[in-house]
């Protein structure tokens, strides 16, 4: 019995001995921090990445290996703190904290869930073209294969579509994208690879109408791919990590037996020329934009200037030639235009110096066919200037002359010779060379004066003249003599044409009345009517046409030079058949002085 107690006071004795022994040991174990990318929630990273804390732990055992899922602020917080032995992330998160803090990369995860990028929707979207004008959920701008990857595929296809793309962020987890597009907040989603096929495995009620677009074929993934296929996740050790201990953990996740397989660690370059194109970690740009940046940063738009300002150019030079060619063209026009003006001004003084030597023909032939009248008009004071002055001789010579008969026969002389100068004076202003003088004229006092030139005429072949002014005429602005002169043209063809007619059917009726003319206002219309043989049809269609004459010894000059001067005055002159149809009718129309009511 004692044998027994004393035996088993021995294994009792060794086992203290073994655990004072061994607490030392475990007291000294030192505990190792493994930073993780959390992107799914903190329980799906640790049970995703538990296999590699197992076999971290078994193969070394002498470190207690702690995995901590952080997000993308917390691992770059922790890291900046010196908090982190190691770490574990995507690949563009790797690069920029190999930048900042100096991380190195031991080892590359092999996953059958390939790094990259998946396009979902609901709508029939079908390539990245038609995101223009949409609405994209992605977790978050430094989101690698949530929102990078994508972005880089839609400058590669159009490097003005990311423009055109509005942007939701949604934040972690990347189940929050997919959730935006099912609630109508999104058009379309960016989700890892094979995560679409996942979520529709484990809740397809609530994800079955879900589906990728933008397709692109790979062999590394039988799961839906929207860009091409980036090296998978790293394991770096942080920067104060002893080079010992990295190389034991490295050479033992390459000893993995199961569960997460590491390979060694692969060529990054795709992922930094991903993230040189996108300016972000290390490429960001913090200072002064040099001129090889620039270039390279608008190389389109400014090749795009170059060919607008090339054009631009060019349509300058094209339309300064064509400026310089019609401004010759146009110098030439006005030249000859100012000729040609010239020339014309030079033909109309001809035209109006011809035309006032015809008006003084036409003044001088009228004067001429009433001459022998104007010449008994002449004589009548002329005679009795005579007959005063021998009367007052015999008287003289008798001695009966007294001086109130003196006074009487001299103021009866002084009277004839007035009015004979009287006469004279009208002749000499209707024959004068003169230019044209326009004033206000009283048409029913030219009447009266164009009587006293006409009257011997018109007594001598026995035409009794009837004058029917209207009272209160207004007046027309023109110049007198050459008025003057269209009216005794017309009493003097109206007194022609009643040579074969009966004496006692001699009559001329001059009617002046105001008339209202159409489109043109009020005006005077004068008219001379006669009761001679009229005019046949040709000579009415012939009506004052120059060199035209029904006289035999007429030139065709009166009554086309008459109208030329009431047409420069703006009226008209026509002839009409009276109603009766004895004789013609001439009128004339005037429009009113415009200084005249």
């Amino acid at each position: 019995m004692a044998a027994r107690f004393q035996a088993a006071g021995r294994h009792v004795l060794a086992m203290l001995a073994c655990l004072i022994v061994l607490a030392p040991a475990a007291q000294a174990k030192e505990t190792l921090r493994i930073g993780v990318l959390d992107y799914l929630g903190s329980d799906h990273s640790l049970s995703h990445w538990e296999p590699t804390e197992a076999a971290l732990d078994t193969a070394l055992p002498g470190y207690d290996f702690h995995f901590e899922p952080l997000d993308i602020h917390q691992l770059d917080a922790a890291l900046a703190a010196q908090k982190l032995d190691f770490v574990i992330t995507n690949p563009g998160n790797y690069a920029e904290l190999e930048y900042r803090y100096h991380i190195s990369r031991l080892a590359t995860a092999q996953s059958d869930q390939p790094v990259g990028s998946t396009l979902v929707t609901t709508e029939d979207l079908t390539t990245l073209g038609d995101l223009a004008g949409r609405k994209l959920a992605i977790t978050a701008p430094e989101a690698f294969g949530g929102f990078q990857v994508i972005w880089s595929e839609m400058l590669n296809a159009d490097p003005r579509l990311p423009a055109k793309v509005q942007l939701e962020v949604t934040g972690y987890p990347m189940q929050r994208a997919a959730q935006a597009v099912l609630d109508g907040r999104a058009d379309a989603a960016v989700l890892r690879p094979c995560m679409l096929e996942k979520l529709q495995r484990e809740d397809p009620a609530r994800y079955g109408a879900l589906h990728a677009f933008a397709l692109q074929p790979s062999e590394q993934t039988q799961c839906a791919l929207s860009s091409p296929v980036y090296p998978g996740w790293p394991l770096a050790k942080a920067r104060a990590t002893s080079p010992e201990l990295a190389k034991q953990v490295a050479i033992a996740l390459m000893q993995m037996p199961s569960g997460n397989r590491w390979t060694v660690p692969l060529d990054y370059q795709p992922v930094h020329e991903l993230l040189r194109q996108l300016q972000l970690g290390p490429y960001a740009r913090t200072g002064p934009v040099n001129l090889r940046d620039f270039i390279a940063d608008y190389r389109d738009w400014l090749i795009a200037l170059a060919v607008a300002l090339i054009f631009w150019a060019l349509y300058s030079v094209r339309i300064e030639t064509l400026v310089r060619r019609r401004t010759r063209a146009l110098d030439l026009a006005n030249t000859q235009l100012k000729q040609e003006m010239i020339e014309r001004e030079r033909a109309e003084a001809a035209d109006r110096l011809h035309m006032r030597e015809l008006e003084h023909v036409a003044r001088l032939s009228i004067l001429g066919e009433m001459a022998s009248s104007i010449a008994h008009e002449l004589n009548q004071p002329l005679s009795a200037i005579s007959n005063y002055a021998q009367g007052c001789m015999l008287r003289l010579q008798t001695g009966s002359f007294t001086q109130a008969d003196m006074e009487t026969a001299s103021g009866e002389i002084a009277a004839q010779a007035e009015r004979a100068a009287t006469v004279i004076r009208r002749i000499r202003a209707f024959v004068r060379k003169r230019e044209t003088q326009r004033a206000p004229i009283k048409i029913c006092e030219l009447l009266a004066e164009c009587s006293s030139l006409y009257e011997a005429q018109t007594h001598r072949a026995g035409v009794r003249v009837e004058v029917m002014c209207a009272q209160g005429l207004a007046q027309v602005t023109g110049d007198r003599v050459h008025l003057t002169q269209v009216i005794l043209n017309l009493v003097q063809n109206a007194v022609d044409a009643m040579a074969q007619t009966d004496p006692d059917q001699r009559r001329i009726l001059i009617n002046a009345e105001r008339a209202e003319e159409p489109g043109r206002g009020a005006g005077i219309c004068l008219s001379v009517r006669d009761r001679g043989t009229g005019m046949s049809e040709t000579a009415m269609a012939h009506f004052a046409e120059a060199f035209y004459t029904t006289k035999p010894e007429g030139i065709g000059l009166g009554l086309a030079l008459s109208r030329s001067i009431i047409e420069a005055h703006g009226g008209w002159m026509r002839a009409q058949r009276p109603a009766d149809g004895v004789g013609l009718r001439v009128a004339i129309w005037l429009p009113i002085g415009e200084d005249t009511p």
